[in-house]
């Protein structure tokens, strides 16, 4: 018994389509985190998917764009707040393509509110007392050099003369310069 011409004709057009299979979805984003100035900032991050994209952020204070793509490379780019929170902060972009999902962590460290600037003369200096609570900071000895804040910090100068320290602080409440010698000027307007 001879098969009809047609039945061979349907199986040769359906045959590829059953044995194609759905390529399993594939992200690529680079790279994996980001750590952004306290002040904020942008970046831009590279993505790679074979199929439509979403991204999204985790917290109102990271946004992302695009919002959504096609297959393909593309570029987003990641824009985060200033950090005025007085603390470290942790979020995320996720990138879904199908039920595929990648994420980028984000960090920020805390902008250093209160800042204390003040003249001197002499050969070395004693920070001021700074009080608060979670209290954190850096002293800019005026010379090039940069240490955090201890309340038993004492800076030499290679020579005596004038110089302007600057103290960027986070939770500092109050400050005494009482014990302070040879101030000239004390600027704490963003105090």
């Amino acid at each position: 018994m001879k098969s009809p011409r047609w039945l061979f004709y349907w199986a040769a057009l359906l045959l590829p389509l059953v044995a194609c299979e759905r390529e399993d979805p594939s992200i690529s984003l680079d790279p994996g985190t980001l750590e952004i100035v306290a002040e904020g900032g942008s970046q831009t991050v590279g993505l790679n998917c074979n199929y439509a994209w979403t991204a999204t952020a985790s917290d109102p204070w990271i946004h992302v764009s695009p919002a959504s793509g096609a297959k393909g490379q593309a570029t987003l780019r990641i824009s985060v707040d200033a950090n005025d929170t007085g603390k470290s902060r942790k979020g995320s972009i996720s990138v879904t393509c199908l039920e595929l999902t990648r994420s980028m962590t984000i960090s920020q460290s805390p902008q250093l509110l209160q800042m204390l600037v003040i003249r001197h003369q002499g050969a070395s200096f004693q920070v001021p007392s700074l009080s608060g609570v979670g209290l954190s900071g850096m002293v800019n000895w005026g010379d090039g050099q940069e240490e955090f804040y201890n309340v038993s910090l004492n800076h030499s100068y290679s020579s005596a003369g004038d110089h302007t320290i600057t103290i960027r602080a986070n939770g500092a409440v109050s400050f005494d310069v009482g014990s302070v010698a040879g101030v000239s000027e004390i600027d704490f307007e963003k105090f």
